[in-house]
């Protein structure tokens, strides 16, 4: 029985901290948790766990705290859904092509831009328009690793 317990905490353990996930998963998870976070309105995962240092220093640079924007931005989404139809992976960047909506806003397909940090995926750009992708994101667009569409659904996220 304490054999059993174990390999059932280890093997959560693994599944939580990313054991053996592609890196397009990682980036799906991420941006998972970018949906979860805004739907539960939790500003401190957005700022600790989920955008990238580069957005957080952009925002700093603006004279607005992280919490106090993400605070913002999720008190002005409601019931927020997203359907990934693609992940490119190439080297440090990723693109997340997805389909966005929420309560009282009109569905869009945007492109969620992700870098590698030392701390994993990390969301360094919210919603530019995919034609609108320049430099990296764009040659990370046209190659790489990228995700077949999928019926996996998830809570206010899915991958189509």
């Amino acid at each position: 029985m304490r054999f059993a317990l174990g390999i059932a905490v280890l093997g959560a353990a693994c599944v939580l901290s990313g054991c053996g996930a592609s890196q397009r998963q990682e980036v799906q998870a991420k941006v998972e948790q970018l949906v979860t976070a805004t739907a539960n309105k939790d500003d401190k995962t957005l700022c600790d766990e989920v955008l990238a240092p580069s957005l957080l220093e952009h925002l700093q640079g603006t004279g607005i705290s992280c919490e106090r924007a993400m605070r913002i931005f999720v008190d002005s989404v409601q019931d927020p859904t997203l359907s990934l139809s693609r992940v490119t992976v190439s080297g440090r960047t990723a693109v997340a092509i997805a389909r966005t909506s929420a309560s009282h806003q009109r569905a869009a397909r945007q492109a969620i831009e992700l870098v590698r940090t030392a701390d994993g995926w990390r969301v360094a750009s919210l919603g530019s328009s995919p034609s609108a992708l320049t430099g990296r994101a764009q040659r990370a667009s046209r190659g790489g690793d990228q995700a077949p569409p999928s019926s996996r659904s998830r809570p206010y996220a899915t991958m189509s």
